[in-house]
Parts: structure tokens; sequence; C-alpha cells
């Protein structure tokens, strides 16, 4: 529901609420609500409640400037490893990746697997397994959640793909070093965009008055 878009940053998540609407005890929707916490999707605040993170909040930054260091490593490690079979894979994503782009009825989602599909050739040439599994954890919920926002409209779309093709010639060129700082700035670029049009959508507004909650809805939707 969250990497959906169905709940937006802000958005309670209450207990008793999603335990109705799955059918279940309140024990594994709590269970629940602390595996996203620790994916950073989800911040539970003391006798108020669970809440979807946004991109401001402390505990999503922090993980995206891990993200963006271990992306960095792993760009510069395929640089230096990649074969001519894996170089030919990330210019046949990165082909796929162009079509996209240039076609207005592309999704955000649809452009993005398309990226999941071109880094998983780029984290297989870097040959570590251990930075491409904590690049997965560090993704598993941040960046499903608020990845397609980098990539909301045709030009966003477009700004990537033209990341991605500076970031393969790097890789081709076994330049490490630029494959390096391109892949630190398309990561903070993505999330500089992604925070400006989150910063445009209304968030639910949730307002605490002694024990009792009170949630105003979505004013309006983008």
């Amino acid at each position: 529901m969250i990497v959906s878009g169905d709940l937006g940053p802000g958005g309670n998540l209450g207990a008793i609420e999603l335990a109705d609407r799955f059918g279940v005890s309140r024990g594994p929707v709590r269970e629940a609500l602390r595996l996203l916490e620790s994916r950073a999707l989800v911040r539970i605040l003391p006798r108020k409640g669970a809440f979807v993170n946004s991109l401001k909040d402390d505990e999503v930054g922090v993980t995206m400037e891990a993200r963006e260091f271990v992306f960095a490593a792993l760009a510069e490690l395929a640089a230096q490893r990649a074969t001519r079979s894996e170089l030919a894979g990330l210019r046949r994503e990165l082909q796929r990746l162009g079509k996209l782009a240039a076609n207005a009825s592309t999704t955000p989602n649809e452009f993005k697997l398309a990226t999941y599909a071109y880094v998983q050739v780029l984290y297989g040439a870097a040959r570590n397994a251990r930075l491409n599994q904590i690049m997965r954890d560090l993704s598993e919920g941040v960046g499903h959640a608020f990845g397609h926002l980098s990539m909301a409209t045709q030009d966003m779309r477009q700004a990537e793909y033209e990341a991605y093709r500076d970031l393969t010639e790097a890789v081709a060129g076994r330049d490490k070093e630029k494959a390096h700082a391109l892949a630190r700035h398309m990561h903070s670029m993505g999330v500089a965009r992604a925070q400006q049009l989150q910063a445009a959508i209304p968030a639910a507004v949730v307002e605490f008055r002694g024990r009792r909650r009170r949630t105003r809805p979505l004013s309006a939707t983008v």
C-alpha cells in the first residue's frame, strides 16, 4: 500500500484498522509495522501510532545517504571488473531505458522496473556479493517506495536515462573515478527530484489532542 502510493507520506497506519482490513489479529500487524520501520518506510511514535515516512524524515535521509555511497562503490567496481558480455548487457538495458524515456506513455513504474534491470547487470559486474546484498537491503524499503517519484514526469525520466548513459560510458571506459562520481551525482539528483515532487503533494495531516487522534484526509491528489 505504501509502495503503490495508496498510503502517502504522513499517513496513519492504525493497527486496529489494518487488522480488520486484512482479517488478522493485531499481533501480526504490529510485527509488520516493526519490519516496515526497520526498512525506513514507517516511524512508530509512542502513544501516537505508526506513520508513513517521507523523504524529509531523518531515518529515510540516513538510508538514502548510505545507499548513495554503496551505489557509487558498486559502480566503481563494475568499471574495473565488467566483462565484455556484461558491458554488452548494460548497453542493451540502456537502450531499453532510452526507448522508455522517449515514449510519453511510459509510466513511472515501468521506467523504474527498467532501471532495476540495468542496475542488476551493473551490480553483477561489480562482483562483490556483500555490497550487492547491502544495496538490496537499503533498497528494499525506501528505494521501492520513493524511487518512482524521481521518474514521475517524462523530463525526469529523460534526465535519469542521460545519467545512466553517462555512467555506462564511464564503466565501459574503465574510468573508476568517473563512474564513482557519476553514480553519487545521479543518486543525489534523483533524491532531489523526488523531494521536489513530494513537497508538491499534500500529505495527510494528523492532529493529536490528548489521547484522541484526529486525522484529516488528503485535500487533493497529484
